[in-house]
């Protein structure tokens, strides 16, 4: 194509653009996005250290864990299941509401026995709707506060050390609909938010209190400490006794041995790879994913629409359809991907000239080790909450891979099979972009996106909204 020939493209590419956008019906969708894109900073781990609030004289408990609480009539065991987890956990309260759980706090927080715990006295206060989004300004930083559904999500009960930090967490909420209350600083100046007294609240709720169950600890490491002294003290006594029986005897000469070297070669132990060993980071492919598609979504392609968008780990993929009964060139189509936009993938135009798919791929998108920590039970257990939470249908699918064949045994052993590893498959839809679950995402370990799909807004689909696959593999037994 020579220099005249493609300005003249251009040029009759931007003219039709312009043509387009009145006569089209249907416009390609785009969305309003911060600068940067970055996604939201819901990250636990930068808040400081301590997880406790001062109002007036009481000290409140904050920065807590909280699950779901199944066994209403005997919690004691359950409880005790979840501080076993963390060996750091040493504190719990309940909530007996309309949804029943628990907390669980951690004196290296800063949580004492005896603390009136925050998050149940705001619960309390505001029962009057069954979900909030929440800030609070106070004297230690901001906290962040999520009930859904009557229930304080998991980690969602907060203080953070920056502003910054509770506004990514509190916008990050945003897109889920139906909060009963958004409560946010007034100096935000927020939309549809109010600022509340916490004050109030706190004194209005439940004044429920943290327990310690480090009795029944104590107990058990009193037992077994006295049981090793005992075991100690014998094999002392033991000792000495031999020590002396064997002084009353002649020693024996014991005649020098040459050592003996085994010529014997030994074969390194091979290690098996694990399927978890090799995940794609979930930030980078999600930041990925979303940068890609957002650059596809603004593309103006006059008589062309978009079609869905498909992201995996290896790459992205899409096309167009031609909508323009009058225009819709082929050749606009090439202008658009290789010269306006400059991207790199192939571009395919089936033989009518009535639609076009694109794919290029993701490179350098890095590979960590993610090693499980649940069971398949506890997996399916937090996504259902999950699902609960936020009113949100997550279908669930057990699913397991075969690991490599291992070695052929020696002589005379029996042959050893592959080792199957367990896993849960997971899929939803939603209206929230990828960087919104990215916190989600991070709860679980030995989780890997296997598929997400952008689906333009159509007759039947009044909002854009993305489908999310991928699984949870399952502790090693």
């Amino acid at each position: 194509m020579t220099a005249d020939s493609k300005n003249q493209n251009n040029d009759t590419y931007f003219a039709a653009s312009q043509k387009a956008v009145k006569a089209e019906t249907a416009v390609t969708p785009s969305l309003s996005v911060s600068s940067g894109q970055d996604a939201p900073n819901t990250d636990i781990s930068s808040t400081q250290p301590e997880n406790t609030i001062k109002i007036g004289r009481t000290t409140y408990a904050v920065g807590l864990f909280w699950q779901p609480l199944q066994d209403v009539d005997d919690p004691i065991p359950e409880i005790r299941e979840t501080m076993e987890s963390d060996a750091g956990t040493n504190l719990y309260a309940i909530h007996y509401g309309r949804a029943p759980q628990y907390a669980i706090g951690r004196t290296d927080k800063g949580h004492k026995e005896g603390q009136v715990v925050g998050g149940i006295a705001v619960l309390d206060a505001l029962s009057d709707k069954y979900s909030f989004v929440a800030v609070f300004k106070v004297p230690e930083g901001w906290w962040f506060l999520v009930a859904r559904n009557d229930l304080i999500l998991p980690e969602e009960d907060i203080l953070y050390h920056t502003e910054q930090e509770a506004k990514d967490a509190f916008f990050s909420m945003m897109a889920v609909p139906d909060w009963g209350y958004k409560i946010a600083p007034a100096s935000w100046n927020l939309d549809d938010t109010e600022e509340m007294d916490l004050t109030d609240l706190l004194k209005r709720g439940q004044q429920v209190r943290l327990q310690s169950l480090s009795a029944i600890r104590g107990t058990k490491i009193l037992l077994t400490f006295a049981i090793l002294i005992f075991f100690i003290i014998a094999i002392i006594a033991y000792s000495v006794f031999f020590f002396i029986d064997k002084e009353k005897k002649e020693a024996p000469v014991i005649e020098p041995v040459a050592p003996q070297v085994s010529l014997q070669t030994v074969e390194p132990q091979r290690v098996e790879e694990k399927p978890w060993d090799k995940l794609v980071s979930v930030p980078d492919f999600l930041t990925r994913c979303w940068s890609s598609s957002y650059q596809l979504k603004a593309m103006q392609i006059p008589g062309w629409g978009l079609n869905q968008i498909v992201c995996t780990p290896q790459g992205i993929a899409t096309g167009w359809t031609k909508t323009w009964t009058q225009g819709g060139r082929v050749a606009w189509v090439e202008v658009g991907i290789k010269e306006q936009y400059r991207f790199k993938g192939e571009a395919q135009i089936n033989e009518t000239g009535t639609a076009t798919t694109i794919t290029f791929s993701f490179d350098n998108i890095p590979q960590v080790v993610s090693k499980p920590t649940l069971s398949l039970a506890q997996i399916r257990r937090e996504l259902t909450d999950i699902s609960q939470a936020l009113s949100l249908p997550i279908t669930m699918t057990n699913g397991q891979v075969t690991g490599p064949t291992p070695p052929p045994p020696a002589p005379g052993q029996p042959a050893q099979p592959a080792k199957v590893y367990q896993y849960l498959t997971f899929s939803f839809t939603s209206s929230m972009d990828p960087p919104a679950w990215e916190a989600f995402f991070s709860k679980f370990a030995g989780l890997e996106i296997t598929r997400i799909q952008y689906n333009p807004r159509s007759e039947s689909a009044l909002t854009n909204n993305w489908t999310y696959e991928g699984r949870i593999y399952e502790k090693e037994k």
